[in-house]
């Protein structure tokens, strides 16, 4: 798949870095020059210097021909802006990250189905941590493509 980020933010590279091991062509947008210079060693992947936000840097990454498109800034309007801009340009998929949750009904409302609040997202893993349905790390049990899914079935479930 090729798959491209706004933003060369912590979770970016994360992100880049598991998907380049997985055999993924990976594109980084990033606005801040001396961000590129400093990840370009760590990552083998294609860097764009420009401000995703702009239909002229945008359409540089070949939207109709890219898989996923990243809204990964540390900027909720960059965000949102990126993610309109990329799902009107061609991008299969588009995947917007806002911090602020009184933004999430306007990404609704937008249609920006696929948006993350990375706050929400690890306050739901908290909770579950403390009532004990994440007690084991699995982490070190399960590799690469493995995953484990729980979930609780009550009376009402049944066949």
């Amino acid at each position: 798949m090729r798959i491209v980020f706004s933003g060369a933010s912590p979770l970016t590279i994360i992100t880049a870095k598991t998907l380049i091991k997985q055999g993924h062509e990976v594109v980084i947008i990033e606005v801040n020059k001396e961000k590129i210079d400093q990840t370009c060693d760590e990552l083998d992947c294609s860097f764009l210097h420009g401000d995703s936000a702009r239909p002229a840097v945008l359409s540089q990454v070949d939207p109709k021909n890219s898989d996923i498109l990243f809204c990964l800034t540390n900027s909720d309007q960059i965000n949102i802006i990126t993610s309109l801009l990329g799902r009107s340009m061609g991008f299969k998929r588009v995947i917007t990250s806002i911090e602020d949750t009184d933004l999430e009904q306007l990404c609704r409302e937008l249609g920006l189905e696929d948006t993350i609040i990375p706050v929400w997202t690890m306050s739901r893993h908290l909770d579950n941590m403390i009532r004990g349905l994440d007690n084991i790390n699995l982490s070190t049990l399960l590799k690469e493509d493995a995953r484990f899914f729980t979930f609780t079935a009550g009376e009402e479930d049944a066949i």
